[in-house]
């Protein structure tokens, strides 16, 4: 993703992110353009940077919380 789709992303998101979408957000792979990944326990808060100094800022969902979201989506 660009920067500005990170960005949006996030944002998209209330800057709530978890399960596929976490994995997605924070791949250096999909964002080379990466240069700095954070993860703060104690919050559950995501800081990162690219490399034209762009600052993201997001709050990871709890496993569990993204399990029992699924669940609840669930048709069977």
């Amino acid at each position: 993703m660009y920067s500005w789709e990170i960005e949006k992303f996030i944002s998209d998101r209330n800057g709530l992110i978890g399960g596929d979408d976490l994995n997605k957000v924070t791949s250096i792979k999909e964002n080379p353009q990466l240069t700095y990944i954070k993860y703060n326990a104690e919050n559950n808060e995501y800081n990162m940077r690219d490399n034209e100094g762009n600052k993201f800022t997001f709050k990871a969902i709890p496993y569990k919380e993204v399990k029992e979201k699924r669940k609840s989506k669930s048709l069977f």
